[in-house]
């Protein structure tokens, strides 16, 4: 989620550095020659206009994801890259893949997975020994997402899959 919030930022002070420059050319557009003026300008509204539509995407990613970060299911650390270099050699996180999932998608580090919006509905729940997977879609394009998981002991298993079923409305399928 700190991705996205990242990118929304840089988006977010393009579109204003954008705003700026073609304020600051209407106000001293006269000093260059009236066409070159007129060229500057088109081409940094554009730019600006593209930017801010980039960011716009950017909100609405960033609403969904906080969304899904606010009403966990499950969540579960996939991946944990650490730095061993060092004086002390102590193991900090560098970066950490995280996957979350709710009632609305699946958050995998910064990549947003939706379901029950939109006309997105999950289908099937699944859970094996060593994943979860997840069936979902609209009544023409399904697709699956299958996420690796630690071993869970019996009774958070079923806890996790009373919550999917209390949350979703969807029963879990327990595999061998």
């Amino acid at each position: 989620m700190n991705a996205i919030k990242r990118k929304n930022f840089v988006l977010a002070n393009l579109t204003g550095f954008g705003i700026l420059a073609g304020v600051m050319l209407l106000v001293f557009g006269g000093a260059l020659s009236e066409i070159r003026a007129q060229i500057l300008l088109a081409g940094t509204v554009i730019a600006s206009i593209v930017v801010a539509a980039f960011w716009l995407r950017g909100l609405r990613k960033l609403k969904i994801a906080r969304l899904i970060t606010e009403n966990p299911i499950l969540h579960i650390n996939t991946a944990v890259i650490s730095d061993l270099s060092g004086e002390a050699a102590q193991r900090e996180n560098i970066e950490n893949i995280e996957v979350i999932v709710s009632y609305f998608g699946i958050l995998l580090g910064e990549k947003i997975i939706k379901f029950n919006q939109d006309g997105i509905r999950l289908r099937a729940v699944e859970i094996g020994t060593d994943f979860i997977s997840f069936t979902c879609g609209t009544e023409k394009r399904t697709q699956n997402i299958r996420i690796l998981r630690p071993g869970i002991d019996p009774a958070a298993l079923e806890q996790i899959s009373e919550r999917f079923r209390y949350e979703t409305g969807i029963t879990p399928t327990l595999l061998p």
